[in-house]
C-alpha cells in the first residue's frame, strides 16, 4: 500500500478516535470487577428486586441470513407472547452492523441489541457503545466458561454467547469420497479435479479473507498477539510477519499460482459452486451448513483440515458470537432478558437444528453428525482476540492478501502490514 494513502487513513483514524469515550453517562457500567448478581432474578437494572416496567417495544439486528434470519425471527415470537414485549427484527449483515452501531445508536435510532462476533467487544466498549449484560450467576454458569470468557472485558461480562465456531473442511463425498491424508494431498487432488472451463474446482477456500488465511498463517507459527500466562495480549508483539506468517502466506500464493484457487474467489461464489456439486472440497464454518446440507445431502462430509507440510496442523480463528447491549437502549434489563431468552438452552438447540451453528452451553440438546468434524478441528482452532487493538487489524492484512494475490513479495507484503497496524493502534494509544 502506497505511504501517502496509509497517511490519508491515519488521518481519518484520528478524527474518528474524537468521538471514543463520547457514549452515555456510565449509569448502565459498572466500577466494580462482575456484573453478575445473585438474587436469582434480576440485577442491577432492578432496583430492590423489582423489576423495571416493560417498554412497549425492543429493536433487534439480526444476521441477513436466510436460516438465521428465520430461527431468530422464530425465537423473537417465543418471547413477544411470553412478555407481551413487540420486538422488531432487523435484518442486517453481522459483518456491516458494527460499523452502521458506531452512527446510528449515539444517534437514538440505533437497535437495543446487536448480533456480533466476540472480536468486536474490545472496540465497543472503548466507545461505550454497550452495557453490561443484566444476568443473574445461576443462568451465567449455563453457559460454556470459554463463550462467557471471549464475551467478558475487564471482568465484565457483555454479552450473551449464542455460538461457539471456527472453521473446518466440508466435503462432497461423490467427488471425494477418501480424504487426503496431508495438505499436499489436498493440493493434488485439487488439481485433479480442477477444470476451470467448466468452473469445476478441487479446492477453494476465501483466499482474499484474513479470517479464512489465518489457519495458513498460524499453522506455520504466526501470530496475531503474543499471550501471557493469563491470557492477557501484548499488541505491542505482533507475529504477522514473522518466519511461518510469510511461510503461510507464500503457500497461499501458490495456489494461486498453480491454478487450485481462483483470485477472485469470494463467499458467494464459493457457496454457489459447492452447492451445485462443482467443487470437491471448502473451507467455511457452520453457518454454511444448513444451505450445504439442503444442497448435498447424504453426499455431504466435514472433517478438519489435514495437517501442512511442517506436520502441524492449521489453526482457524476460534470464535464467539453473542447478542450485545446497547448503552443507549431506555431498557437495558429487558433487552437482556432478549438476549438471554435467545440464548437459553431450548433455543441454542432449536437454533442449531435451523442453522447448524454450534451452541455455546453444553445443556443444549444437539444431534448432528456434521458437529464432530467442527469440534475436532476446534482442538487446533486458536481465540480470536478481543481487545481493542485488534480492530485495527483487519484493514491492513485485507490489503496485504490482495497484494498476495497479485504476486507481490510475502515478506514485503506483510511487513508493510505489520507497519500500518503499528501506526494505528499507536494513533489509538
Amino acid at each position: 500500500m502506497k505511504k501517502s494513502l496509509l497517511t490519508m487513513l491515519l488521518l481519518i483514524f484520528a478524527l474518528a478516535v474524537v468521538v471514543v469515550g463520547c457514549g452515555p453517562a456510565d449509569d448502565n457500567n459498572q466500577d466494580d470487577t462482575t456484573n453478575v448478581v445473585d438474587d436469582g432474578d434480576t440485577n442491577e437494572g432492578a432496583a430492590d428486586g423489582d423489576v423495571p416496567a416493560k417498554p412497549e417495544s425492543l429493536e433487534i439486528w439480526a444476521n441477513d441470513d436466510e436460516y438465521q434470519f428465520a430461527a431468530i425471527e422464530e425465537l423473537v415470537r417465543q418471547f413477544e407472547e411470553e412478555t407481551g414485549i413487540e420486538v422488531t427484527v432487523t435484518p442486517r449483515l453481522m459483518a456491516d452492523q458494527d460499523e452502521a452501531f458506531q452512527l446510528d445508536a449515539p444517534s437514538g435510532i440505533g437497535p437495543d441489541v446487536i448480533f456480533q462476533p466476540h472480536d468486536r467487544l474490545g472496540n465497543f466498549t472503548a466507545q461505550n457503545l454497550i452495557a453490561p449484560l443484566e444476568v443473574d450467576e445461576a443462568t451465567l454458569a449455563q453457559y460454556t466458561g470459554d463463550a462467557v470468557g471471549a464475551l467478558t472485558m475487564d471482568g465484565i461480562v457483555y454479552g450473551a454467547p449464542l455460538v461457539m465456531e471456527n472453521t473446518a473442511l466440508y466435503y462432497n463425498k461423490e467427488l471425494v469420497p477418501e480424504l487426503p491424508e496431508t495438505m499436499e494431498d489436498l493440493y493434488a487432488l485439487a488439481e485433479e479435479l480442477t477444470n476451470t472451463a467448466n468452473d469445476e474446482y478441487g479446492f477453494l477456500f476465501e483466499a482474499l479473507n484474513f479470517y479464512h488465511v489465518f489457519p495458513w498463517i498460524g499453522g506455520y507459527g504466526g501470530y496475531v498477539f503474543t499471550q501471557d500466562e493469563e491470557g492477557n495480549y501484548n499488541p505491542d508483539d505482533i507475529g504477522l510477519n514473522n518466519e511461518g506468517a510469510v511461510q503461510g502466506l507464500s503457500e497461499v500464493q501458490s495456489l494461486f499460482d498453480r491454478g487450485i484457487i481462483p483470485r477472485s474467489v469470494n463467499e458467494d461464489v464459493l457457496n454457489g459452486l459447492f452447492t451445485d456439486g462443482k467443487v470437491g472440497m471448502v473451507v467455511s464454518g457452520p453457518w454454511a451448513l444448513a444451505n450445504f446440507s439442503n444442497a448435498l445431502g447424504d453426499n455431504l462430509g466435514v472433517a478438519p483440515l489435514p495437517p501442512l507440510a511442517n506436520g502441524e496442523s492449521p489453526t482457524p480463528f476460534a470464535g464467539v458470537k453473542g447478542w450485545l447491549i446497547s448503552a443507549y437502549s431506555e431498557s437495558t434489563y429487558w433487552a437482556s432478558q432478549l438476549a438471554l431468552h435467545l440464548t437459553t438452552a431450548d433455543s441454542q438447540a432449536y437454533y442449531y437444528a435451523e442453522t447448524g451453528e454450534i451452541p455455546a452451553r453444553p445443556d443444549a440438546d444437539i444431534d448432528n453428525p456434521y458437529a464432530e468434524g467442527f469440534l475436532e478441528q476446534s482442538q487446533t482452532a486458536i481465540p480470536m482476540p478481543n481487545i481493542p487493538e485488534m480492530n485495527q487489524v483487519w484493514g491492513p492484512m485485507e490489503d496485504a492478501l490482495q497484494f498476495n494475490a497479485s504476486g507481490d513479495d510475502p515478506q514485503e507484503i506483510l511487513d508493510e502490514a505489520v507497519e500500518e497496524i503499528i501506526g494505528y493502534i499507536e494513533m489509538m494509544q
